[in-house]
């Protein structure tokens, strides 16, 4: 293993889904920089040999050490034996990266149920399953990081992925949650929003995508792009968020062409009804306004938006007085 400014000698992580893709990309690159690593993948390969087991013989291969779990991440008692696995193997749980994921992509109306339910089991549930029971073990020992895997289907939206989407939205939320509660305790939770080539839509491929795609991109797949997918490129950020270095919690962000960038949700300055309830036409009148975003602000929680406007109510008294 070489010796990195960035070391994770004597942590544990955990990758779900990582027996090949971003997952696999993780694992290797944590393993490398002195990461013990619990590997959890169901999948097999061509060959019938698990995919899980084929990260690990890498892994070993480059002088590392991990381990395989074929536990369910949509379950709560898969998450708690893929956690509980990894104590009993190593000791502590000190990252947690949840990878996992499934596509069921279609149009809102031809969507079935289980296509809903799945998507949501194994991207949203999971995070809870597995997160929750590693999350206090991170709280008694003052440290732990935890990435979220969203989707810019979630932040910004893509036709035929509206169970992906709002999965990956709700991910986006708890990763919020979730860094305000661990802030005092040392856990940091960031997600990331990721592109790459992966084969996770082989088998589920979202319908009439550049036809949609048209609006925006009206001369077709953008040149270059294609070759700036390597899973190496989201990687490097996420083992970064994973870090000891690391201090940031509660953002959001987007590995795209190897353009790295913060997603954020801001709120605009609007419109602050002056005296009593506004009137639906106070409110068409005012319309420009409450939708101009030249001016906005990046609220770090709900107090802070209540604090925003508290304020602009006090700046408007005062103007009104004076």
């Amino acid at each position: 293993m070489a010796a990195d400014s960035i070391d994770f000698n004597g942590q544990v992580a955990v990758v779900t889904g990582a027996g090949g893709g971003l997952g696999q990309g993780y694992a290797l690159e944590l393993a490398r920089r002195g990461a013990r690593v619990v590997v959890n993948d169901l999948g097999t390969g061509a060959d019938g040999a698990g995919l899980a087991d084929q990260t690990v013989a890498q892994i070993v291969g480059l002088g590392g050490e991990a381990m395989v779990s074929r536990d369910s991440v949509s379950t709560p008692e898969g998450g708690s034996a893929i956690i509980d696995a990894a104590v009993d193997a190593f000791g502590r749980v000190d990252v947690v990266i949840n990878n996992a994921g499934i596509l069921r992509n279609g149009y809102f109306d031809e969507l079935e149920q289980h296509d809903i339910d799945a998507v949501l089991d194994v991207h949203l549930n999971a995070a809870f399953h597995v997160t929750r029971p590693a999350w206090s073990l991170m709280k008694a020992q003052g440290f732990g990081r935890v990435v979220l895997t969203a989707s810019a289907s979630g932040a910004f939206g893509l036709v035929g992925q509206a169970n992906y989407g709002a999965a990956k939205g709700g991910l986006m939320g708890l990763g919020r949650v979730l860094a305000l509660e661990g802030y005092e305790h040392g856990i940091n939770v960031n997600c990331i929003l990721p592109m790459a080539a992966t084969t996770i839509a082989d088998n589920s491929p979202i319908p009439d995508f550049w036809h949609h795609a048209a609006r925006w991109l009206p001369d077709g797949p953008p040149t270059g792009l294609a070759a700036r997918r390597e899973r190496e490129l989201v990687a490097a950020l996420v083992v970064f968020l994973c870090s000891r270095e690391c201090d940031l919690t509660g953002e959001a962000y987007s590995v795209c062409g190897g353009r790295y960038a913060r997603v954020f949700t801001g709120v605009a300055d609007g419109w602050l009804a002056p005296d009593g309830p506004a009137s639906v036409e106070d409110v068409v009148e005012h319309l420009p306004a409450i939708r101009d975003l030249s001016h906005y602000t990046v609220p770090r929680a709900l107090h802070e938006e209540i604090a925003g406007v508290a304020d602009q109510a006090r700046r408007l008294a005062q103007g009104v007085a004076g």
